[in-house]
């Protein structure tokens, strides 16, 4: 039987951006395939359990700006908490730069909810919100390093502990 986390979207925003602890915001990016931090390494530290993977990179691309090679981290457990319920990805990869002007200090790619229903709602409720439907409460989002330099993190994808 299926579960449903329900996330208010923040007010301001045009985009699906919601708050998770300690004021982070985190923005679905349904064009995105790989989840990036966006306010630096030392932030990153800060805000979760984390741990850098020595010796990886990822080519991060998509903000307008051409090519960035940029570090990866493994996020211990990501938790995103709303009315209802909750959903933690464990040992969530992603990749960090510093853009602090950017719409969020977390994008998840929609990629991380592939086994998940995922539905923004902006019809008949009174503030948009996200709904995600899941069967399991914890998800793994793992790299996929490239096959031309394995010092490269090409991609993340989601899967469901069984």
């Amino acid at each position: 039987m299926a579960s449903l986390l329900t996330l208010e979207i923040l007010l301001g925003y045009t985009r699906p951006v919601f708050s998770l602890k300690d004021n982070i915001t985190c923005l679905i990016d349904s064009g995105a395939d790989t989840p990036v931090w966006t306010q630096g390494g030392d932030r990153l530290k800060d805000a979760f359990e984390v741990e850098k993977i020595e010796g990886k990179k990822f080519l991060l691309s998509g903000f307008g700006v051409g090519y960035e090679i940029v570090d990866v981290y493994r996020i211990t457990n990501l938790e995103l908490s709303g009315e209802g319920d909750n959903v933690v990805f464990k040992s969530i990869t992603v990749a960090c730069t510093s853009r602090p002007t950017m719409v969020a200090d977390l994008i998840l790619p929609n990629t991380a909810f592939n086994h998940m229903n995922l539905t923004l709602r902006n019809l008949d409720v009174d503030y948009p919100v996200v709904e995600i439907e899941h069967k399991k409460k914890d998800y793994f989002v793992n790299p996929i390093f490239s096959s031309v330099d394995e010092a490269f993190v090409e991609r993340v994808y989601s899967f469901a502990n069984e």
